[in-house]
């Protein structure tokens, strides 16, 4: 069962099924007509990143607004075996990451290498990686799957999803307490042989589980990479506690009250949050 092999750190790489197909399209879209004196991934890259940031936040709106973009991943589920009524997603994050962009003050905290539940996500949660633009080896994120069921030092005890929500939360360019945000990360440089960078083109995917350690590369091709992430959890692993278990994360708070069903809008009970938030707490 692919849920199984997602849980023990195995990954997935494939294309879109043609009647998702149109999701991508909608956002690329989106993205050519904000960047639309050019070929996106260059003048992203060559403007003021505080008109990149006011033109990423138009595009992040209008994929919010439109409702209707969800139902053409319906198939795409299905096509891993995986009921959508049991789906439960969050805001889907549309990343642009433009050339040079490491060399940028403040830029530190986006290529912190970290595990997702380290942001007070579930440890059971699956990401969806796609590419929007072409993303060379090197210049997309990086996994290290030795660590997946080994621990590493870190600093994840700082991070409450409480504060993070009051200083602007996930994607905020700008917010009066945004210099109080804590970014977890690992305490040394992980060591991993079998490291690898994770890379695609438009209408590819990648899956993978968020217990992964992983963290954005630099870019240096000389143009940005666009890219979607999509966090998910199915409600049947959460109500029985499955999926991999905590080994380092000692994050407090939770993402899940944000987490919605794919077709309906509904949050899981409070309960059943509840229940799996502790019983996910490092003993």
């Amino acid at each position: 069962m692919l849920l199984e092999r997602l849980f023990v750190g195995e990954t997935l790489s494939g294309l879109f099924p043609d009647p998702s197909f149109p999701f991508l399209k909608t956002i690329k879209d989106y993205i050519n007509e904000e960047f639309s004196e050019g070929d996106p991934v260059f003048v992203s890259s060559s403007i003021p990143y505080l008109d990149l940031a006011s033109r990423m936040e138009k595009i992040r709106t209008r994929i919010y607004e439109n409702l209707s973009l969800k139902k053409f991943l319906y198939p795409l589920f299905e096509s891993w075996g995986m009921d959508p009524f049991d789906v439960y997603v969050d805001l889907f994050r549309l990343r642009c990451v433009p050339n040079g962009f490491h060399n940028q003050p403040g830029s530190e905290s986006v290529l912190y290498i970290h595990r997702d539940p380290w942001y007070a996500n579930p440890e059971n949660q699956i990401n969806i990686w796609i590419p929007i633009t072409l993303v060379n080896p090197g210049a997309g994120f990086t996994l290290y799957p030795s660590y997946f069921q080994n621990p590493i030092a870190n600093n994840s005890h700082l991070f409450d999803y409480n504060h993070w929500l009051e200083t602007g939360g996930f994607q905020a360019t700008s917010h009066s307490r945004l210099a109080e945000k804590i970014f977890p990360k690992p305490n040394l440089m992980p060591k991993d042989p079998k490291q690898f960078s994770v890379s695609g083109d438009f209408g590819e995917y990648f899956l993978f589980s968020s217990h992964h350690l992983h963290g954005t590369e630099e870019n240096n091709l000389g143009f940005s990479r666009f890219s979607m992430e999509i966090r998910f959890v199915l409600g049947s692993v959460i109500r029985n506690h499955l999926g991999p278990e905590n080994t380092d994360n000692r994050s407090t708070g939770t993402t899940l009250y944000e987490m919605k069903n794919l077709m309906d809008g509904r949050i899981l009970p409070s309960e059943v949050i509840q229940n799996y938030v502790n019983a996910a707490v490092l003993k």
